[in-house]
């Protein structure tokens, strides 16, 4: 196998592993609750552990099935959002958003999965805050995870388009050497 066979697996088996530590916490540590009112959250269970293991393993795949990786870590991140389990499972989606933008082929549905996300994210945030009595901590509330979510789902967006633009930028270089040296007409 060579390394670039095994990149994908390897970057699957590590997001599986954080994952898979952060939602274990979530079943023996204490509830997330940064202030007084936060709504609670469904208790974890093997749905949960299911859709995190799903949208973590698929991106063993995304050398080869690039959309549908991507759709499978999303959805697999929605449905732990909007089944509204504790605040987790960003690494599998905020990946395969990064190495879409990367292909130029394919920066639009690479838009759309974090616009997903992020939609399913602020409902989440909409459960936890509404039940939140202080209107100012509420305010709060959404501005901060609010801003948080949008940089966990865009900036992975923002660093794929800087590493395609890159990518081009080098291979125009290289034509236009290639062209000097009066290798290519």
């Amino acid at each position: 196998m060579t390394r670039r066979m095994l990149l994908w697996p390897l970057v699957a088996l590590v997001v599986l592993i954080i994952e898979l530590g952060a939602t274990i916490g979530t079943v023996t540590g204490d509830p997330f609750a940064p202030v007084a009112g936060w709504g609670t959250t469904r208790p974890t269970d093997a749905l949960a552990f299911a859709l995190v293991v799903l949208g973590c393993a698929a991106l063993a795949l995304f050398d080869r099935f690039p959309l549908t990786v991507a759709m499978i870590a999303t959805a697999s991140y929605v449905g732990f959002a909007l089944r509204d389990h504790e605040l987790g499972m960003f690494l599998p989606p905020m990946v395969a958003f990064f190495a879409l933008a990367a292909q130029a082929r394919h920066r639009l549905a690479a838009i759309l999965c974090a616009l997903a996300s992020l939609a399913a994210a602020l409902v989440w945030v909409s459960h936890r805050a509404g039940t939140i009595t202080e209107p100012g901590v509420a305010l709060l509330t959404w501005v901060a995870f609010g801003s948080v979510l949008a940089v966990f789902f865009f900036v992975p967006l923002l660093i794929g388009e800087i590493v395609r633009a890159r990518a081009e930028l080098r291979a125009a270089r290289e034509v236009e050497r290639h062209r000097r040296r009066g290798l290519l007409v």
